[in-house]
């Protein structure tokens, strides 16, 4: 009995956990540059985290904080994440 609530406990987590990732089509239009730019990344593994990273080397190498760069596009609402990335 108590296995059999854990097999059923388990598939009920993965059912719910493998729904289908948010897009950028399926993003609502006054999110951030930075919520559709990352929505439009979604379903591909470690794109999200190359970016990052290639915002934090470049916002270092010309001595600004990264964090400015973050907000910045954080703080702008274009609607789409084609116009945000143009």
């Amino acid at each position: 009995m108590r296995l059999s609530s854990l097999v059923v406990l388990v598939a009920l987590a993965l059912a719910l956990g493998l729904s289908a990732p948010a897009s950028a089509a399926t993003a609502d239009p006054h999110a951030s540059c930075a919520g559709l730019a990352g929505a439009s990344r979604a379903g591909d593994p470690g794109a999200e985290a190359e970016v990052v990273h290639g915002v934090i080397a470049d916002a270092t190498s010309h001595g600004f904080p990264p964090g400015a760069t973050f907000g910045d596009f954080a703080r702008h609402h274009l609607q789409t994440a084609e116009v945000c990335l143009d």
